[in-house]
This record gives structure tokens, sequence and C-alpha cells, in this order.
């Protein structure tokens, strides 16, 4: 395939399909599929189960993260309830929602208590695969190089989720055609991937300068 640009313009990925198939090749070790298919209740509604899944993706969630995220629950329950639309096809309104489910983060009685973006994203990202993104230091540096979203840890957690569900949209608008033939890649190693879960493949993938 073609390189394609994300980020604004500011990242360009080399053959795509290549970085993506060597992700979703088991023997390499990445967290698909053990992330991506765990099985807890088959629904978009939160269990106790889905709050572990962080740590297939290489995230540390001990008793006290545990125990916070079952406080944050009746917060993150919200995810059931987005609307039946792929990020691709959001409108303002609907990136608002999932914005709103990370408001959360932003109460002073859960600063420097271990659970942050990161965490609450892979926790949510399983239960709406097409619409809530993935979120980890990696996705920050690649969206807030020069000329994307402003680099600043100094950010309220809704307005900067609201700010990258916006360039993750136009990314996945511009490079949509790719997007469509990168799933059909996918699907055929046999897995079965969202265009969302596939540009934060590409993107973690790219800022991790993969050759």
């Amino acid at each position: 395939m073609d390189p394609i640009t994300l980020c604004a313009g500011t990242l360009s990925v080399e053959h795509p399909d290549e970085v993506l198939l060597d992700y979703l090749d088991v023997r390499n070790g990445y967290s698909y599929p053990a992330y991506d298919l765990l099985e807890t209740n088959g629904t978009a509604e939160l269990v106790d189960g889905d709050l572990l899944a962080p740590a297939l993706m290489g995230v540390h969630v001990d008793a006290g993260r545990f125990a916070l995220l079952r406080e944050m629950m009746p917060a993150l329950e919200g995810v059931a309830d987005l609307p039946e639309v792929a990020l691709q096809d959001a409108d303002d309104d609907h990136v608002l929602c999932v914005a709103g489910l990370f408001g959360i983060l932003d109460e002073p009685r859960y600063a420097g208590r271990g659970v942050r973006g990161t965490i609450v994203s892979k926790v949510l990202h399983r239960k709406r695969p097409d619409l809530v993104p993935i979120y980890d230091s990696r996705i920050f540096e690649a969206y807030t190089a020069p000329g994307v979203l402003a680099r600043t840890t100094d950010h309220a957690w809704q307005d900067f989720m609201a700010q990258l569900c916006t360039q993750m949209r136009e990314d996945l608008q511009t490079e949509q055609a790719a997007f469509l033939e990168l799933q059909e890649h996918a699907a055929g190693a046999g897995a079965d991937l969202t265009q969302l879960r596939i540009l934060d493949v590409l993107v973690w993938r790219a800022a991790d300068s993969w050759q």
C-alpha cells in the first residue's frame, strides 16, 4: 500500500498494511488478540472483568486501581449508552458524548490516585471499539506534535479527549479509502477490527519508529 498521512499531516506511515499485519501476527507478542477478543459479558455494559482489560495492553492494574475503577463505574457505565455510530461518521455531539466519559478524571478526588486517561480509555475502548479511542503516551506524543494539538499536561481530560477524537475523526475521514482497504487486510488475517482500532495500531507503531 501507499503511505498514509495521519495526525493532521504530521505523521507518515510507510507500508501501513505491513505495519498492521505485523501487529496482528500473534508470534510478535502484541496485545492482539488477547485484549481485543477478551470475553466478559459480550455487551457494551461494563462489568468488573472489563476493568482488568488494560493489563492485556501492558498497564498494571493492581487491587488499588481496580477498586478505584469500580468506584468510577457509575460514570463510566455511560459507554453502553453511546450512540450507534463509528467515529469516522460521528458528529460533534457524538464526540462530546465520548469525551464526557472522561470527565470523571477531572474531579479533584481522583487526582494523583493512579488512574488516568490511559487506563480509562483501555477499559472503555473494548466496549465501543468503533467510537472510543485508545489513549497512551505514544498517542499523546503523536497527536501533540507541532501542528496538531497543544502539547500540555495541564488540561481537562474531557476537553483533551474531545480534541483528540476530533482530530482522529479527521484522520479517518481523510484516509477513508486506505482504512477500508486496511480493514480488508485485517479480515484476511482473521481479525475483525474497526477503523479506529487500526488507526491506533498505526499511530502507536509509527510513534515507536517502526521499520
